[in-house]
């Protein structure tokens, strides 16, 4: 423990003095003090002088600065792949039944001398490895060290024991990831390396959306080893129905073959099909032959109609934005040459309309009469004395025909649907749009999405916003060269997929017309075995206010005829279910309610698909599992030899004990035992004063 002055060392000795002058003037000897022995005076001075003394000593404000030492000791992390590609191997017998307990035999060796966390893996990070059973879906390895860097990253971490078969199916190359834990990894390397005869799907691609009428395709790709002279028959079946097939003579140990099989959408709803590759005699594992994919087919594709005053860049990035979505069905044409029914689109773009009392006017003012949708893009072709005549709830005023470039931020509390934080961001680096120059203004209840923003300076004034007329959602932009935004967003992140998310974002929210229903449940329709079911609920009352005092029911009903039985939960304003994980198959749900003395009930189905990633890769990676190793100053073992890491991580020179000092300042004030002693000193020196009859 050290004293540190704030004030210059050479105060303590005037302190020193000052204390020493004042013990001395009282105790001097005068007919007060006469009485008293001149011990007594001295004794008497000394407790006065120090008491002064560290009174004074405080006004140079010490610090103490005290140093606590903490010895940490190493931590060894141990952890068990659980995936089921483990028990797919020749060695899976060992592996079940006699490895479990050589792994609880290494961790009582290393626990010995090093604090030991077991943990097992698959698709997550889990504590403890009493529940090892080999079941897991998926296989993450990157996962392993990202939870161990989390839990870990401030730890003194002498080494990572891994043992798996090195495959791995989800996430990044492990490899990079493990380099940030910055500690010795070992690796016990399980599984059969040796390339075994298997016929399997590698891997199926296709669109999740088709529509009614439609032709879709799906990509199979199959996979061959040690399967020369072979001939397989690939195969898509729905409802129980072959509806593709073709042959595969395999002519090499090895082939990677991918069809094309073109499908015709018949029926619409959630559509379960089923791909399968005849099995091969001998084959290590005939679980990989199959492959489910379930696409939902739709009746019909959502019309977007772009009506434009004259050609336009605007309209092409426009349609292309909008054309990325497969839910829409999008035509862009000069308003004079449309002949189409309004009725039949889900919104409508105006482009430089209204002009006048042309065709293009006629039909904005027809479609905000009859409840459409509509999206005006301000242009310097556009009327704009005929623009405040719609009564939108925008009308620019003081208009003299020019243009000013203004840019956009994004509105913070936009309500209508979100918009991730690299778009926003994205928005002020965009090129600014040519805004008609003019007193612009809009009504109270309009929103705005994108604000204008001139140099660094942001208005309330909209660029991109939103409003009601009657019921019917209309929309602006304020002005022209959108275009550019599709082109710049492309150069600062390589795709389209910012802008055309963000034109998406607004069609599909003015697109789609105001759901009254005082029941609604949000419902998934298709999932993976290890994905958990969740349902979401809202009950509205007759004023279309969120409530919850009703209780909401779901009955789950397999094909099989069970039926699992259901309550939601209340969160916040609305009802929340989590179904947990079920079986695969399909499924019919009803959800149920009452409101106000009515019955309420809604109902759908979903399937749940098996996951197949384990069954893809039967043969073990252990180049990994040694490359994972010597990159991080560790090494590779197989199981016989897992007696020898105790001292190989010995050996490694990382697993050892870290001090670590800490120095803390205080102020010397804050000591109780400091005041404590003050206290003493000025007492007793009272107490004999008192004694010998002094004041």
């Amino acid at each position: 423990m050290d004293i540190l002055f704030e004030q210059p060392n050479w105060l303590i000795a005037v302190c020193l003095l000052l204390a020493a002058l004042f013990a001395v003037f009282l105790y001097r000897k005068d007919r007060l003090n006469r009485h008293l022995s001149i011990g007594t005076r001295a004794f008497l001075g000394v407790l006065r002088f120090v008491a002064l003394f560290l009174l004074s000593l405080f006004l140079l404000h010490p610090l103490v600065r005290t140093i606590n030492r903490e010895v940490e000791e190493p931590l060894v992390v141990v952890v068990q792949d659980n995936s089921e590609s483990l028990v797919m191997a020749k060695d899976s017998a060992f592996v079940k039944n006699e490895w479990p307990a050589q792994l609880d035999d290494l961790i009582s060796q290393i626990g010995d001398k090093y604090e030991v966390r077991p943990y097992t893996f698959g698709s997550t990070l889990r504590e403890g490895i009493d529940s090892i059973s080999f079941t897991e879906k998926s296989t993450d390895i990157s996962k392993l060290f990202d939870g161990i860097y989390n839990r870990y990253s401030n730890r003194n971490i002498g080494a990572v024991i891994i043992a798996s078969d090195g495959i791995y199916n989800e996430g990044a190359d492990p490899r990079y990831q493990s380099r940030k834990l910055d500690a010795p990894v070992f690796t016990i390397a399980l599984g059969d390396t040796s390339v075994k005869r298997d016929m399997r799907i590698a891997e199926v691609a296709n669109n999740r959306l088709a529509y009614l009428g439609n032709q879709f395709p799906i990509e199979i790709t199959t996979e061959g080893k040690k399967a020369a002279g072979e001939t397989v028959r690939i195969s898509v079946s729905h409802k129980g129905n072959q509806v593709w097939s073709e042959s595969l003579t395999i002519a090499d140990d090895y082939v990677l073959d991918t069809r094309r099989a073109v499908l015709e959408a018949k029926e619409a709803g959630l559509q379960r099909y089923v791909i399968t590759v005849s099995t091969i005699d001998n084959e290590v594992t005939t679980a990989n032959n199959r492959w489910e994919v379930f696409i939902d087919v739709l009746e019909t594709r959502q019309k977007i109609l772009i009506l434009a005053e004259a050609p336009h860049p605007d309209v092409a990035a426009l349609r292309s934005a909008i054309s990325s979505n497969l839910n829409y069905e999008v035509e862009s044409v000069i308003a004079e040459n449309y002949e189409g029914d309004l009725e039949d689109e889900s919104l409508v773009i105006f482009h430089g309309i209204p002009v006048s009392n042309n065709t293009g006017t006629k039909m904005l003012l027809k479609g905000l009469k009859e409840g459409i949708p509509s999206l005006v893009v301000l242009t310097q072709q556009t009327n704009m004395t005929a623009f405040n005549n719609l009564k939108m709830g925008y009308a620019l005023r003081a208009y003299n025909g020019t243009s000013n470039d203004v840019g956009g931020t994004f509105s913070k509390g936009f309500p209508y649907f979100q918009v991730d934080d690299e778009t926003q961001a994205l928005i002020r680096e965009l090129p600014p749009l040519a805004v008609p120059f003019g007193d612009l203004q809009s009504v109270e209840g309009s929103v705005n999405m994108i604000s204008q923003r001139v140099g660094n300076i942001e208005t309330d004034l909209p660029l991109i916003s939103f409003n009601q007329v009657n019921g019917t959602k209309v929309g602006v932009i304020t002005g022209e060269g959108i275009w550019r935004w599709r082109m710049v967003s492309y150069l600062k992140r390589d795709n389209h997929e910012a802008f055309d998310g963000l034109i998406s974002s607004i069609v599909q929210y003015m697109a789609n017309r105001e759901d009254r229903r005082q029941f609604r449940i949000d419902a998934p329709r298709d999932l993976l075995e290890n994905e958990r079911m969740v349902f979401n609920a809202e009950v509205y009352n007759d004023s279309y206010e969120a409530i919850t005092d009703p209780e909401v029911a779901l009955t789950l009903t397999s094909v099989e005829g069970i039926n699992y039985d259901f309550a939601f939960g209340r969160n916040g304003d609305f009802y929340r279910l989590d179904a947990g994980l079920l079986p695969v198959g399909d499924y019919n749900w009803e959800a149920t309610t009452i409101i106000g003395g009515r019955n309420y009930s809604e109902r759908g189905s979903l399937s749940i698909a098996p996951v197949q990633l384990e069954m893809a890769t039967t043969t073990a990676d252990h180049k990994l599992l040694y490359q994972l190793a010597i990159d991080n100053g560790g090494d590779m073992v197989y199981p016989d030899q897992v007696a020898q890491l105790a001292t190989m991580i010995e050996e490694s020179g990382n697993a050892v004990a870290v001090s670590y000092e800490r120095k803390k300042l205080s102020d010397l004030i804050n000591l109780p035992w400091i005041l404590g002693l003050i206290l003493l000193l000025l007492s007793l020196e009272w107490l004999l004063r008192k004694r010998s009859g002094s004041y």
